[in-house]
C-alpha cells in the first residue's frame, strides 16, 4: 500500500456520500463520469455515454479522460464536455481543485483507478458515486452502490448496474452493446492518401504485436512465421504492422524477420486519431487482447484476436461474431501474475498454423 492510499482515508468525510438504490435524477443537471485509463476501457464506455444522452438528454454529460487518448473522443455526439485528469496522485491536488469549482453531485467511476478516484470524487463534494465493481475495493465505503462484484461477462454488460442505478432499466438483453468510433474526414483522408502511394496488394492485413503488457503478447517468432506463410499463400496481400511509436523496436524485428517488401511497419506513422483510421482500412487486424481490438470492433474492422492470460468473454465482442474470431488457450502457471510476468509462457501455445485457419475463413 502506497503512502497516498495510506494517508488521504483520514481527510475524507464519512457522512458526505448517499447510500441509495436510486439516484434521485430530478436532482441532478451534470452528470460526470470518470474514464481516464486506457483507450479500450473508455471504448468499452461508449455505449454508456450513449445511453445516458438517450434517457437524459438535457442532462450535460461530462467526461473525465486521460490526457493521452481523448482526442479519439472528442467527436462523440453524446459527450458534452470532456476534460482531462491523467490519474496519477502527481496531478491529483491541481484536478481537485478544479473539480471542486464545478461542484458535482454524481459521479460515475466507470474506468478509473483508486485510492485517486473516489477520493477526488469526495473532496470535490460529491453527493452521489458509484464504482461497479467494488468488493475488494478499499475505499467502497464511500461508494453509493452497495457491494458489487464482477462477473464473467463481457465488460459492456457490467455497465447496466450503473444505469439501474440512475433509474434506467434495460434487459441484458436489449442493451446495444457496440461501441462507436466517430472518425473525422481529415484522418481518413491522410491515412488513405498515405497508404494510396504504398501499398501494392489488394488486402491488407494487420500484425498488432504490441500489448499493454507483456503478458498479453505472442512472441516475435511466431509473428515471423505466420507473416512468411501468409504471404507465401496470399501474394497479393500486404501485412500493415500497427502499433505507437514506443512498439517500433517490435515491428522493426518482425518486419526484418518476415523480410518482405510487402510488409509495410506503420507503427508510429500515424497520430493516435489516424492510427484508428488506419485500422479502418485493414481488411483483418491479427491482434492480442489490447486498445486495437476494440478501436477495430468499433469501426466493424474483422479480428483475430489472441488470448492465453485473459478470458475472451470479458473483452472479445459478441456482437458481429462472424467477423471477430478468437484463439484462447489455458493458463500455464498457477498462479498466473498477469502485469508482473517476466516470459508469457501461456502464449507459446498459440501457433502460426491456428491463426492461418482463422485468416482463411477471411480470405
Amino acid at each position: 500500500m502506497g503512502l497516498f492510499e495510506k494517508i488521504i482515508p483520514f481527510f475524507l468525510p464519512k457522512n458526505q456520500v448517499i447510500k441509495t438504490d436510486k439516484i434521485p435524477m430530478d436532482e441532478i443537471n451534470e452528470i460526470y463520469c470518470f474514464s481516464n485509463t486506457a483507450i479500450g476501457d473508455t471504448l468499452f464506455n461508449t455505449p454508456v455515454f450513449r445511453s445516458l444522452k438517450k434517457h437524459f438528454p438535457d442532462k450535460k454529460l461530462i467526461v473525465v479522460m486521460n490526457p493521452k487518448n481523448y482526442k479519439l473522443f472528442e467527436t462523440n455526439p453524446y459527450i458534452d464536455e470532456i476534460i482531462l485528469y491523467s490519474g496519477k496522485t502527481k496531478h491529483f491536488f491541481s484536478f481537485l481543485l478544479k473539480l471542486k469549482k464545478r461542484q458535482p453531485k454524481l459521479i460515475l467511476l466507470l474506468h478509473s483507478n483508486d485510492p485517486q478516484a473516489t477520493s477526488v470524487s469526495v473532496l470535490a463534494g460529491a453527493k452521489y458515486i458509484i464504482k461497479i465493481p467494488n468488493d475488494k475495493n478499499k475505499f467502497n465505503i464511500w461508494h453509493t452502490n452497495k457491494i458489487e462484484k464482477p462477473i464473467l461477462e463481457y465488460t459492456i454488460y457490467q455497465k447496466i448496474k450503473y444505469l439501474n442505478y440512475l433509474g434506467i432499466n434495460i434487459e441484458k438483453k436489449d442493451f446495444n452493446i457496440h461501441m462507436e468510433l466517430f472518425l473525422k474526414e481529415k484522418w481518413k483522408e491522410n491515412v488513405n492518401n498515405y497508404l494510396n502511394k504504398i501499398k501494392t496488394g489488394k488486402k491488407l492485413i494487420g500484425f498488432q504485436i504490441g500489448a499493454s503488457n507483456l503478458s498479453r503478447m505472442w512472441f516475435e517468432s511466431k509473428w515471423i512465421e505466420l507473416g512468411k506463410k501468409l504471404l507465401n499463400l496470399y501474394p497479393d496481400i500486404n501485412i500493415i504492422l500497427t502499433g505507437s511509436p514506443n512498439e517500433k523496436k517490435l515491428t522493426s524485428i518482425v518486419e526484418k524477420g518476415i523480410n518482405d517488401k510487402r510488409v509495410l511497419n506503420l507503427a508510429g506513422k500515424f497520430n493516435l486519431c489516424e492510427a484508428a483510421a488506419l485500422i479502418e482500412n485493414l481488411d483483418l487486424l491479427i491482434t492480442p487482447d489490447t486498445g486495437p481490438l476494440h478501436i477495430a470492433a468499433a469501426l466493424n474492422t474483422p479480428t483475430i484476436a489472441l488470448y492465453a492470460v485473459m478470458n475472451h468473454i470479458i473483452t472479445n465482442p459478441p456482437f458481429d461474431r462472424h467477423i471477430h474470431l478468437y484463439i484462447q488457450k489455458p493458463l500455464t502457471c498457477n498462479p498466473c501474475i498477469s502485469k508482473n510476468c517476466k516470459y508469457q509462457k501461456c502464449m507459446l501455445q498459440i501457433e502460426p498454423n491456428e491463426v492461418l485457419d482463422l485468416v482463411q475463413t477471411f480470405l
